[in-house]
């Protein structure tokens, strides 16, 4: 029988960081440079939306849609195939793939980026499908968005959740999935007091160990 894997993208699959925190700062310091110092710091990992927030605070808030207009842009239009993808992950998916198991990616990240940077890979045949947050915007968190994926795709209910930060370990334990942390990716300050964590991997190919 086939295995069942549920992928984060940042953090888990690729490293995102470099480009997205690069984004973040030539954006900020066009329009807040005052802020620059949280965007140099910024965890990557939740959406466009809640980091711009972070980003701005209060005393800029009001400037939040052309900022996020102006990441866009930047990030779609130019540094987005900077990206890399971690070690291994090309043999990874390849070898789950051929063995028949099957994949999918649950994520914050926009669906324009996540979609371009799969299709530049060329692991579009790998997943039975791809869900990015700004396509359910009637779901607050990727928790809610998972609950309704896993009520269309019952043959997932049983699959390994595999992220890199604390939001994915809630949503791996609110939909009852056993919840792989890639210890690689950006998670390494959240807080896992109350998070249940199947197994931690400091490598990809490590959950052929699983």
């Amino acid at each position: 029988m086939p295995q069942y894997w549920i992928f984060d993208f940042d953090g888990t699959l690729i490293d995102s960081e470099p480009a997205i925190k690069e984004c973040y700062i030539k954006v900020t310091k066009a329009i807040a440079p005052s802020r620059i110092n949280i965007a140099q710091d910024i965890q990557i990992g939740p959406t466009l939306n809640d980091t711009s927030i972070e980003i701005l605070g209060e005393e800029f808030i009001y400037l939040l849609s052309k900022f996020k207009d102006s990441f866009v842009k930047e990030y779609d239009d130019k540094i987005i195939l900077e990206t890399l993808i971690y070690p291994n992950t090309d043999i990874v998916l390849k070898k789950l793939y051929e063995r028949g198991d099957k994949m999918a990616i649950a994520t914050n990240k926009r669906s324009a980026p996540t979609k371009k940077l799969i299709e530049h890979y060329g692991w579009s045949k790998y997943f039975e499908w791809v869900a990015c947050m700004d396509v359910f915007p009637q779901h607050k968190n990727k928790s809610e968005m998972l609950m309704e994926l896993l009520a269309d795709n019952k043959s997932f209910c049983e699959a390994y959740f595999v992220g890199d930060t604390d939001n994915d370990g809630i949503t791996a334990n609110n939909n009852n999935l056993k919840f792989i942390r890639s210890l690689y990716g950006y998670g390494g300050i959240d807080d896992w007091n109350k998070i249940e964590i199947y197994r931690d991997i400091s490598k990809i190919e490590e959950i052929f160990k699983l």
